[in-house]
């Protein structure tokens, strides 16, 4: 393989990588400042009614 492809080939791969650890990284926050608290009653009504249908 020629040496003159494989610098900007790396290049793109470390721009691709920095995009998606940012994007990655955007998401958590957002997913941690928008996440809803999960009420137990439901969930144990939910165990009460499983095979119930």
């Amino acid at each position: 393989m020629d040496p003159a492809y494989i610098k900007p080939a790396l290049g793109g791969l470390a721009l691709l990588g920095c995009i998606g650890l940012f994007f990655g990284i955007g998401l958590a926050l957002a997913a941690h400042k928008f996440a809803v608290e999960v009420n137990p009653m439901i969930e144990a009504v939910k165990e009460c009614l499983m095979g119930g249908q």
